[in-house]
Parts: structure tokens; C-alpha cells; sequence
């Protein structure tokens, strides 16, 4: 059975990947692979594997007052998103975007700020993709 990349978010982290170093993105740092780009437009960070096998990004911003679960459903309405999931992470959906590929989306954090972490492709790069996300620091 094939296991919700996000929900291995969970395990501990203990892989042999290789990282790049630490990279600021202004609210947060984060650990990026070897053989990974990293380029921010405005609140967004989009990370791409250099082979173009897997991609994430990183949409951070404050919540305006809004729930998680406010902020996980309308994202699931302006994504055509489906089958919306509250984790122990977050709010968990999946989407397609307009190439007819499917992405898994992750709404995380607190009362002021939040993420959405949308990942696509991450079965090519499952280790990686969880390091990153493990390495996320909010400054």
C-alpha cells in the first residue's frame, strides 16, 4: 500500500542524504539537498531536484486570524483540492494541477503564521522531501 509522503513526515528522519547547507527564506531556514535548487518569488519558495524528478514549495504568510482549517479549506477550494485530512501535522489534501499531475498539499502552523507545503513527484525523492521538511525553522 502506498504510504502518504506526508504522513512519513512523522518518522524520524534518518537517511544518508546529502545536504547543501542551511538557507534563509527570511521567516524560516531550511535545510536543501545536494543536487537541489531553491529560488523565492515574494512568500513562495519553490525547491526543485536538478533532474526535475520532484518539486516542493513553500507558500508562507500570516493567517490573518483565520484557523488552520480555514485556511486548509480554502486552499482546497481554490485548488480544486480533494479529500481534506486533519494530521497530527496538519491538514493534509491532494490536488492536480492543470498538467493533470497530482501533488500532495500541507497546511502547518499556529495562530499567526502558516505553510502550505505542496509536493509533487515526492516518491522520487521521498528522503529528501522529509528532510526538508524536517529542517524547517520558523525564526
Amino acid at each position: 500500500m502506498k504510504r502518504s509522503l506526508l504522513v512519513l513526515a512523522l518518522v524520524v528522519f534518518a537517511a544518508s542524504t546529502a545536504f547543501a547547507g542551511v538557507q534563509d527564506f527570511g521567516a524560516y531556514t531550511i535545510d536543501v539537498p545536494a543536487g537541489w535548487t531553491a529560488e523565492q518569488d515574494g512568500e513562495t519558495v519553490g525547491f526543485v531536484k536538478n533532474d526535475n524528478s520532484a518539486s516542493m514549495s513553500i507558500s508562507y504568510d500570516t493567517t490573518d486570524g483565520a484557523s488552520l482549517k480555514e485556511i486548509a479549506e480554502a486552499f482546497v477550494e481554490a485548488l480544486n483540492g480533494k479529500n481534506l485530512k486533519n494530521t497530527e501535522l496538519g491538514y493534509n489534501f491532494q490536488m492536480t494541477n492543470q498538467n493533470g499531475v497530482e501533488s500532495d498539499c500541507l497546511v502547518i502552523g499556529d495562530k499567526e503564521h502558516y505553510a502550505l507545503i505542496v509536493v509533487t513527484g515526492g516518491e522520487n525523492a521521498e528522503d529528501e522531501v522529509m528532510g526538508m521538511i524536517a529542517s524547517i525553522q520558523e525564526k
